[in-house]
């Protein structure tokens, strides 16, 4: 094999300076990253926040090419950082995350203790859709009933199930996609589904559907919070009034679970990497919005410290921690990492 000409060598450099120039980088740093991102199903509306996310970080010209992979969300998005398959992951709730980093619940006795988060997108509500002519008020009421808890993987799915054995209801779960429990719920073959929802809207693949097979929402009593956090004392749950839910005035008042849900990532994902997504991901929000209008008004990093309850949270990335600070925006101790001084 013969040795590059000087030519050829010095074509590469010029090549390498250009697109350092380019993105603002160093040299050493400009080299395209191929990077693979979790997200969650091809049918769920979430879909459009990954893809906008995706679409921001790559045109933000900072060395970065990220590509979607579709999966089952949370709970799946977690194994497959775990397992190297993913470079960092949407749709994470940060209750999950901290299962995983702690080793407990879902991730009992396999403590991971390399996750990371990097942003929050927003907090939603994993509500509980129902049949308006199933005559179900409350979550206990689904007693006996077909009900879909959410796709296989999702972190939503197995809190339903959680809430399940903590009640005592004895629902009849029928997990599936998205696609498929709508099309159960619009043949009466269930009487509702779960799905993770904007706090003051319905979800938007449900608004149609609404129009043929009349919906509602029914929630959890105070009682019911009680039972659930005694065991689970890191979930959380908002009150939700009478009135709030655009669609559906006549919904409420009820408890919704109400995650904090954001992106992950392993402490092995290089800093420098990590803050060009962060940077890339708020700087685009405005056109993340446009596609998924559920983000506007949130801050990806201030939010973060802001809502997570204490006792709750997984370690920020140290390319997080760098942003933050950048930025001004103070990082509590209890989300500083180990590998970060």
């Amino acid at each position: 094999m013969h040795a590059p000409r000087p030519q050829t060598r010095f074509l590469a450099v010029i090549a390498s300076l250009a697109l350092a120039l380019g993105t603002g980088l160093p040299a050493a740093e400009a080299q395209v990253r191929n990077l693979n991102m979790g997200s969650t199903s091809s049918t769920s509306p979430v879909y459009a926040w990954a893809v906008a996310t995706a679409n921001v970080i790559n045109k933000a010209n900072v060395g970065l090419n990220v590509t979607v992979v579709e999966s089952g969300a949370a709970l799946d998005n977690l194994r497959k950082l775990k397992e190297g398959v993913f470079d960092f992951a949407l749709s994470i709730d940060i209750p999950s995350a901290m299962q995983m980093y702690h080793g407990i619940d879902s991730f009992k006795g396999q403590p991971w203790k390399d996750v990371r988060v990097l942003f929050i997108r927003n907090v939603t509500v994993d509500r509980v859709y129902v049949r308006k002519d199933a005559g179900v008020r409350t979550f206990r009421e689904l007693a006996g009933k077909k009900f879909s808890p959410g796709i296989p993987g999702a972190s939503s799915t197995a809190y339903m199930m959680k809430f399940n054995e903590v009640l005592k209801a004895n629902i009849a779960f029928v997990p599936a996609t998205l696609a498929d429990s709508i099309a159960a719920l619009q043949t009466n073959r269930i009487v509702g589904l779960q799905k993770t929802s904007p706090v003051k809207a319905m979800d938007s693949s449900l608004i149609e559907v609404n129009l043929t097979t009349p919906l509602t929402v029914i929630g959890f009593t105070a009682e019911d919070v009680a039972a659930i956090t005694k065991a689970y004392p890191y979930i959380p749950f908002i009150e939700t009034p009478r009135g709030t839910i655009a669609q559906l005035p006549e919904a409420g008042p009820m408890h919704e679970l109400a995650p904090i849900v954001g992106a992950m990532a392993s402490k092995d994902l290089p800093e420098d990497v990590v803050y060009r997504i962060v940077k890339s991901y708020v700087e685009g929000q405005p056109e993340v919005a446009a596609s998924y209008p559920a983000v506007k008004g949130w801050d990806p990093v201030a939010d973060l410290f802001r809502y997570v309850p204490e006792g709750a949270e997984v370690p920020a990335h140290a390319g997080l921690v760098r942003y933050a600070r950048e930025r001004g925006i103070e990082v509590p101790k209890r989300f500083l990492p180990p590998e970060v001084k």
